[in-house]
């Protein structure tokens, strides 16, 4: 079965997506270890200050692995909707919807931005899009038979539209 174009897109979407944030959160443990063994000693500031840089540093770097984590789930969900994959479409599933609720939550408490508003605008058409039928057929794995396909309006090949 051909890759919905749209599906081609969001895919492409989240290998770039999924890519930046690998390397700012790559950017941001390797910064929060410096902070941490620095622990305030940059030259003549007073050592009062080692333990906040020292805290934000250690902050910075599980913040960090985390979204190293979040970056790495998203490339996995990328490349198994580019292999069409059906663990791919449910990976994708469930990082949107992680997003989503993240957004939800920063609603809840009076915390979001107009930038997480339209993030959770797009996030629910992403979720959105990945229930059509057009997708969760490309990503179910099953061979599309004539019947099926003459259904939807997909073209058939001339042997099959004789059994018919």
């Amino acid at each position: 079965m051909q890759r919905p174009t749209g599906l081609t897109v969001l895919t492409i979407l989240y290998f770039l997506s999924g890519g930046l944030s690998l390397t700012t959160s790559s950017v941001s443990m390797v910064f929060g270890a410096w902070l941490t063994t620095k622990g305030g000693r940059f030259g003549a500031g007073p050592s009062v200050l080692a333990p906040a840089a020292a805290y934000r540093g250690e902050l910075a770097f599980w913040l960090g692995l985390l979204g190293t984590g979040a970056a790495v789930f998203k490339l996995v969900a990328a490349a198994g909707l580019w292999m069409m994959k059906p663990w791919g479409w449910q990976l994708a599933l469930v990082g949107g919807a992680l997003k989503l609720i993240t957004h939800l939550v920063a609603m809840i408490r009076n915390a979001i931005t107009p930038a997480g508003i339209l993030g959770a605008l797009i996030d629910i058409a992403i979720l959105v899009y990945l229930c059509t039928p057009q997708v969760r057929r490309a990503l179910s794995g099953d061979p599309v038979d004539a019947e099926t396909a003459s259904l939807y309006g997909r073209p058939t090949s001339p042997s099959s539209t004789a059994a018919v």
